[in-house]
């Protein structure tokens, strides 16, 4: 599953179809606290050297709120850990960014569940939803500050990322792994998205996508017993789109297979998720000040 074999890939929306759907692998799910944190790990229940991405949650929300995403990943052969700290109002991504690699490096260095799976440290990737699109960039920037776990972060992918602080435009720009950037079609520079900013800024290969009509609320989970027959609260289409583009991307970039090489296209439309070409994306006439003012006025 996990070579670099040369194939004919099906075509993209046939792919994120297949994506779109629960992987082969059975899975599990721990907990971080056995190690000292918060939070989340979904793995295959077995395998030797696999593939790992950590998650970063968005405002106000915890991993609960994305487990049906994290155990799509997981059941494709991908570890994933949702570390839960900076859940607060004010929240600092640099300091999430910092619980990220951290759980980066509990997952590549220990055996987890029974001792039947291991992660491979050079494939790992970061991955975060709003605010933790933030701390998901400073988590693979190459800028390291003092007390940092050294982690070799091989992709990245940001979904719906939001603004944080001024000084977030340069870790980007430190950042040399490829990326994923997905955003609403409508939220590409505003006060609530910085996609294209954030494209603009990344300092590796980038694949900016968009889906529209899209907002960073449809990805959010509603744990409930609806949950148990597979109603999650987020939005449906939304959600396949984002678990197949990630799951894809991640294939891709973590394990070389080739099959999945159009979801590190930058030039790549696959179905309703539509490419970007950020060197001549129009920004909006209005900045973002105006735009806010001027969706209350129409709401008024």
């Amino acid at each position: 599953m996990f070579g670099n074999k040369k194939v004919v890939a099906p075509p993209p929306d046939k792919l994120m179809k297949e994506l779109a759907r629960r992987g082969p692998e059975k899975v599990d799910r721990g907990d971080l606290g056995i190690v000292g944190m918060s939070g989340q790990v979904f793995a295959p229940r077995t395998g030797r050297g696999l593939p790992a991405v950590v998650f970063g949650h968005g405002w106000l929300v915890g991993s609960a709120r994305y487990r049906d995403l994290l155990f799509h990943l997981a059941s494709w052969g991908i570890v994933v850990a949702a570390p839960d700290g900076s859940r607060g109002p004010f929240p600092s991504d640099i300091e999430f960014g910092t619980d990220l690699r951290a759980a980066a490096t509990v997952v590549s260095s220990v055996r987890l569940g029974t001792g039947a799976i291991s992660v491979d440290p050079t494939r790992i990737g970061v991955a975060g939803h709003g605010f933790g699109a933030a701390a998901a960039v400073r988590a693979a920037s190459d800028a390291i500050l003092l007390g940092r776990p050294p982690v070799d972060v091989k992709a990245l992918a940001a979904v719906f990322p939001a603004p944080t602080t001024a000084d977030l435009s340069l870790a980007a720009s430190s950042v040399t792994a490829p990326a994923l950037v997905v955003a609403g079609a409508a939220h590409l520079s505003s006060m609530t998205g910085n996609a294209l900013d954030l494209a603009e800024n990344l300092g590796g290969d980038v694949a900016l996508r968009t889906l529209a009509g899209a907002s960073d609320r449809d990805l959010i989970e509603t744990p409930s017993v609806r949950s148990l027959i597979g109603v999650n609260g987020a939005d449906k289409s939304v959600h396949a789109a984002v678990r197949a583009q990630l799951t894809g991307f991640f294939l891709h970039r973590l394990t070389g297979d080739e099959k999945y090489a159009a979801f590190s296209d930058p030039d790549q439309t696959m179905g309703e998720v539509l490419a970007v070409d950020v060197p001549n994306a129009e920004r909006p006439e209005l900045d973002n000040v105006s735009q806010l003012l001027g969706s209350k006025a129409r709401s008024a």
